[in-house]
């Protein structure tokens, strides 16, 4: 008994950790996609979900992202929360988890769809629409980080999570100030002294 389990849960981590890289970047974004949509076309993930031990495999991957996530490597902990969705999670906190992954590591666009995608399946994360609204902000999506923050505003009951999503309409709404030209600011010299 023990080794059937040994043997089910090496064929899972195999399947897990066996995804081959893809290098076209059109193929890694509709991957996500797949992934984000939690559709599991993949013979090798059917074959991981049907595994006594798979709930067990969910566990490990979860752990090893968040340890990734902890140990600042976002870009490691993104592609272990995206192999998580790949074999069938539909945990909300999982998306979110890979938005923040995707958000630290710089990759904004792909960060929204996971937060955008965490609040629909859970509505109360209230972190997940104050990221949600700076992702737009770096995006420079300023409509969106504003209709974001008010969603946010009318469902986050928290005090702090609600200043923070209060300053976020605000910064929204802000028109960026125009750049001073160095020839506009020798304009403006004050006079000699006499």
């Amino acid at each position: 008994m023990v080794h059937q389990r040994y043997r089910n849960l090496s064929i899972l981590f195999a399947t897990i950790f066996g995804v081959s890289s893809v290098t076209s970047s059109q193929a890694q974004n509709q991957q996500f996609a797949s992934a984000l949509s939690g559709r599991t076309s993949s013979p090798r993930t059917q074959l991981a979900m049907s595994e006594p031990g798979a709930i067990n495999g969910m566990q490990a991957l979860r752990s090893e992202a968040s340890v990734l996530f902890n140990g600042g490597q976002y870009s490691a902990a993104a592609d272990a929360y995206t192999r998580l969705l790949q074999i069938g999670s539909v945990d909300a906190s999982d998306r979110y988890w890979l938005g923040e992954s995707l958000y630290h590591a710089g990759n904004y666009q792909h960060a929204a769809v996971a937060f955008e995608q965490a609040i629909q399946l859970n509505s109360k994360i209230p972190q997940a629409y104050v990221r949600l609204t700076e992702t737009y902000l770096a995006l420079h999506l300023k409509e969106k980080a504003y209709q974001s923050s008010l969603v946010g505003l009318n469902v986050v009951v928290d005090p702090y999570m609600k200043e923070q999503l209060s300053n976020l309409s605000k910064a929204a709404l802000h028109q960026e100030a125009k750049p001073i030209r160095a020839r506009e600011v020798r304009s403006h010299r004050m006079p000699p002294e006499s």
